[in-house]
């Protein structure tokens, strides 16, 4: 999956390629595992609010918005840590909700 959304990202969303082109997009992919607890609805919903927060720097810079491109371009990234410092607030429930098998070695039969 990664693979295929790298080339997406490479081939759709910027035709090109350039160094560093993903800009940090894979630490909000792995917030959003965090922020969606293995439920297919929240990743839809954490998808959409982390989409909406990275096309917010370009709607407010077309606003005409008086405040630094280079700020409004961390709208992503500060939704992120907002996002994980709330879910990170209350440890015992997102354990809870955490497949049983996370973090155990895989040892297939045979």
């Amino acid at each position: 999956m990664a693979g295929l959304g790298g080339a997406y990202l490479s081939l759709a969303y910027t035709p090109l390629w350039a160094e560093g082109m993903t800009a940090g997009r894979g630490w909000i992919a792995l917030a959003l595992v965090v922020f969606a607890s293995w439920k297919v609805e929240r990743v839809l919903l954490g998808a959409w609010l982390f989409g909406l927060a990275s096309i917010m720097h370009l709607v407010l810079q077309g606003m005409g918005a008086s405040i630094s491109s280079n700020l409004l371009a961390t709208l992503p990234y500060l939704a992120t840590i907002v996002v994980l410092v709330l879910l990170s607030s209350n440890q015992s429930r997102s354990r809870l909700l955490a497949p049983m098998s996370l973090g155990k070695p895989y040892h297939p039969a045979g």
